[in-house]
């Protein structure tokens, strides 16, 4: 049980490392290059590198919940990137109004490690698991 556990674990944080690396790379390149994507004129490089900051901690504080809920809500965050296809065109873009394949692979990249993050969560035991409900040993017998 306790190899299950820590196997689940370690799959939870890999799968927390991809989706922030992801966000990363997003972030990055929307921060670097705010010309390619569409957005509001207010946004800064400061200010989207200073919005990722937070993906850590949120990333973080799921983990440490313990709890489905708060990892597949911090999964979600994965998915605001699409936002970029809603936004009409409010600031002046060299490649007029679409965006170029590398900040569609960025959003998407993200997206997908957030599915992943979301589905294996939602398919495996709960960390405490172990804890909630006592396990009967196989050499028991069953009350009459």
């Amino acid at each position: 049980m306790d190899k299950m556990l820590g196997s689940q674990r370690r799959t939870t944080i890999v799968l927390l490392g991809a989706t922030l690396a992801t966000s990363a790379v997003h972030f990055a390149d929307n921060a670097f290059r705010l010309d390619l994507y569409p957005g509001p004129i207010c946004l800064t490089k400061n200010i989207v590198l200073l919005a990722w900051l937070v993906l850590p901690l949120l990333a973080w504080l799921a983990y440490r919940s313990e709890s489905r809920l708060g990892l597949v809500v911090y999964g979600l965050f994965g998915f605001a990137g699409f936002a970029h296809y809603l936004v009409q065109e409010h600031r002046p873009s060299s490649y007029g109004h679409a965006m170029p394949l590398r900040c569609g692979v960025t959003i998407f990249g993200e997206a997908i490690a957030s599915a992943t993050l979301i589905i294996y969560v939602l398919m495996r035991d709960p960390f405490g698991a172990h804890l909630s409900a006592p396990q009967k040993l196989p050499s028991e017998k069953p009350p009459i």
